[in-house]
């Protein structure tokens, strides 16, 4: 769900961006941008606490909220991100030029995904900037991520794998007239869950393909579900637990303008073969803010996700990220930034 204009795009289609064939693309050495990832990070996540407008940077924390560091001072705008096995390198999807209204950049500006070296500091854009891209997901050997991409002139979706040096972009979804976005590769490199929007009923559906895009079969679908402002009806941001026996995602539940007009939302998991849906938000009793962007500890026994909650006015909602106990659904808080921290995932 990425609480962005994601589904802008996926409502309306209405994003046209555009692409060549990628070359592989020379790294940025851009030291004092980056900063080094301290032994104490458990946690990454994404704020605006310091920017003084929309533009959210990386930090880290441990997994008690402490120890918050700021990452990257880059002056521009972090929408998603991921991290690869050996703490080395991040993949994030950011927006650096003001695409879009309002003035200034935010979720809305068209995406492109870059890497960063937190040894060396390097900075390297993976996608042509004309095109749409989203994605945080490294394979287990750090050596591809999975994305979505729109390109230009097209208006559908189709998700790809690319090397983390941006080379052997691969297209792995081919279905005209389809969306498919929110890829999430598989612990054990064996396959990618991901959304997949059917015209005909409407909704988004969660599915698994093989990492050849082969294979492909449906793991779960919500049902009619409830439309939001921004949003169609169905699951969003899957991800594996660390055994890769569940899927953990959000759907919505409730559009009455609840927590900023953004509805409410709940986050699920569900067994990789279907079976076993349980609510997450409802076991542990908070299922009334808008719950979104959950991410399995690597222990399996904690779900961080971001929370906006507060009544229907945005300006008077908070944004902030909490953990949860996978068995028994009850939240720790972990941030209490005024202005917006989410984008959690763990390290």
């Amino acid at each position: 769900m990425n609480t962005s204009y994601t589904c802008i795009l996926l409502i309306g289609i209405l994003v046209i961006c555009g692409c060549e064939t990628p070359q592989t693309p020379e790294p940025q050495n851009t030291q004092g941008r980056i900063q080094l990832l301290p032994p104490t990070a458990e946690i990454l996540f994404l704020s605006n606490r310091d920017t003084g407008d929309r533009t959210k940077e990386i930090y880290c924390m441990d997994a008690s909220g402490n120890n918050v560091t700021r990452l990257t001072y880059t002056n521009e705008h972090h929408f998603l991100i991921g991290i690869d096995r050996t703490r080395t390198y991040l993949l994030t999807t950011r927006m650096d030029k003001d695409t879009d209204k309002p003035k200034g950049l935010g979720d809305e500006d068209r995406k492109s995904l870059w890497i960063i070296n937190l040894e060396t500091g390097e900075e390297t854009r993976l996608t042509n900037p004309d095109n749409q891209a989203e994605g945080d997901s490294f394979s287990p050997d750090s050596e591809w991520v999975v994305f979505w991409m729109v390109l230009e002139g097209e208006q559908t979706s189709d998700i790809y794998k690319i090397r983390r040096d941006g080379s052997d972009l691969t297209q792995l979804t081919h279905t005209p007239g389809a969306l498919e976005f929110d890829p999430s590769w598989s612990h054990d490199g064996e396959r990618i869950v991901y959304n997949y929007y059917d015209t005909e009923l409407q909704r988004f559906i969660l599915k698994v393909m093989d990492i050849n895009g082969n294979n492909v079969e449906t793991i779960y679908d919500c049902g009619a579900g409830v439309a939001t402002e921004k949003f169609p009806p169905g699951s969003y941001d899957p991800s594996w637990s660390p055994d890769d026996q569940w899927v953990v995602f959000e759907r919505a539940l409730s559009n009455n303008e609840e927590n900023g007009r953004a509805g409410i939302w709940n986050i699920f998991k569900v067994k990789s073969d279907g079976s076993n849906i349980v609510n997450l938000s409802e076991k542990g009793g908070h299922a009334y803010d808008c719950e979104y962007l959950p991410s399995y500890s690597p222990d399996g026994l904690l779900i961080v996700f971001s929370s906006r909650y507060g009544p229907k006015d945005p300006a008077q909602t908070e944004v902030n990220i909490f953990i949860m106990d996978v068995n028994t659904g009850l939240v720790t808080q972990l941030t209490f930034n005024p202005s917006l921290d989410d984008g959690a995932v763990w390290i």
